[in-house]
């Protein structure tokens, strides 16, 4: 899974529009009606979605949607909707400020809520970027959510990026504790441990990642470029012959591209 991009990540959210108390929700409901509360809630959701939609399809016309469903009352919903579609349009640090201007503004008891907000806009600074000011991000939506792995996972790419390898490890060794879906993490620890010298783990590693999922794209990216850098030629071709045929728009494609051409320059 790449990390790259928060297009991928903007979840359906309803994040605090202004919706009618629960009490007189209930009340109405016992009188046999559809509260007004619910039917203020459905609506404010069925238009947060639908601008979410269309801030993947057509960003421009769901800014401005976004933007006058904000004066008109639409609370973070739509200011989150106004987050996405400036991702859309790679306004990366207009997406990151208003992400973050979401989440210091939420109550402490939407804390869930405010460490992925942090999340989003810590993706959106590295999209732009600003690896620092994503690993501020970070450290603010870790100190919401100690146990997130989509914050833990996303520093220690950073941390990967930056060449610092033993701190990315401690992340996705605690990550690695947290969840039970780990082929992303045993690939990224794989690459760490082969950056720093350790083939025996690396490839205990990657294969461990390919045991779970034989086609996972990052993992055969990874396997094959060990298998290169160890000299086996014939398998880090196969590994990425393999990549490009399963997801050939993939980024890892990319990689295994660039890979294939050096394994031929070297021959030639």
């Amino acid at each position: 899974m790449s990390l790259r991009s928060i297009r991928c990540l903007l979840t359906a959210l309803l994040l605090l529009a202004a919706v009618p108390p629960r009490i007189a929700a209930a009340e109405t409901a016992e009188a046999g009606a559809t509260p007004p509360a619910a039917q203020d809630q459905a609506a404010q959701q069925k238009k947060y979605q639908a601008c979410m939609k269309l801030a993947g399809k057509t960003p421009k016309a769901a800014l401005k949607q976004a933007m006058e469903w904000e004066k008109a009352g639409g609370g973070d919903a739509a200011r989150h909707c106004v987050a996405a579609s400036y991702m859309g349009l790679k306004q990366f640090d207009d997406a990151a400020m208003e992400l973050e201007r979401i989440a210091q503004t939420l109550p402490q008891d939407q804390a869930p809520i405010m460490a992925q907000l942090f999340f989003q806009a810590a993706q959106a600074w590295n999209d732009f970027g600003k690896s620092e000011l994503a690993l501020n991000d970070i450290g603010q939506g870790l100190k919401l959510n100690k146990n997130s792995v989509d914050l833990l996972l996303l520093r220690a790419t950073i941390y990967g990026d930056q060449e610092k390898y033993f701190e990315a490890l401690d992340d996705l060794n605690a990550a690695y504790d947290l969840t039970s879906d780990r082929g992303t993490i045993l690939t990224l620890r794989a690459k760490a441990y082969r950056k720093l010298g350790q083939p025996d783990l690396a490839k205990d590693n990657v294969e461990m990642a390919l045991k779970a999922d034989p086609n996972d794209p990052d993992a055969l990216l990874e396997r094959g470029t060990q298998r290169a850098e160890a000299g086996d030629k014939d398998g880090a071709r196969a590994d990425w012959v393999k990549l490009i045929e399963i997801a050939p728009d993939s980024y890892a494609a990319e990689g295994a591209r660039t890979g294939l051409a050096a394994i031929d320059v070297k021959t030639n």
